[in-house]
């Protein structure tokens, strides 16, 4: 159980400032590229560890995303996965309404993570490990960046509590 948020939300915004900054090129580290990836799926384990706490409103839970996704048309397994060209259409694209748990599981389940961008950084092609022969999903790095920042800064004012007269579980209402 998450006591106190600020600890958790916090790394957020550092993440989303240093995300931000990255530069990407023919010379960028391997160690950057794994800053990269340790910050995307910390970060969203955070959020969707926080997303079942009451310290994160109703209105940020709710949160969606417009998500492009390319279809798959070469079986994807553990020594083809990061060529994403050769595994999806990327010339047909996709996009479906999608919410912020989803967005969390599909970096945290990803089989296929690959990084995008020359100069700063753009984005990612992520398939989770269910869907990565069905589909790979681009997610730009602001819409990463919302996503940390949004949950980073919420900090509720209120938070109503109903004790469920069936299964005695309380359910809360979070603005």
């Amino acid at each position: 159980m998450i006591w106190e948020s600020y600890h958790w939300k916090e790394p957020l915004l550092q993440s989303a400032s240093w995300l931000r900054r990255v530069r990407l090129g023919p010379g960028t580290r391997e160690s950057t590229l794994v800053r990269i990836e340790k910050e995307l799926f910390i970060g969203f384990y955070t959020i969707r560890k926080l997303l079942d706490t009451l310290k994160v409103s109703d209105s940020t839970k709710g949160q969606s995303y417009n998500l492009e996704f390319s279809p798959n048309r070469k079986r994807v397994d553990y020594l083809n996965w990061h060529h994403v060209d050769e595994c999806y259409d990327l010339e047909t694209r996709r996009s479906e309404t999608r919410n912020l748990r989803f967005l969390c599981n599909l970096f945290i389940h990803s089989f296929v993570f690959v990084v995008c961008g020359e100069g700063p950084l753009e984005g990612f092609f992520v398939a989770s490990d269910k869907m990565m022969n069905q589909k790979v999903y681009y997610v730009s790095i602001d819409q990463v960046i919302h996503a940390f920042r949004l949950v980073g800064r919420d900090y509720p004012d209120e938070v109503h509590l109903l004790r469920d007269p069936k299964t005695g579980e309380f359910r809360g209402r979070v603005t």
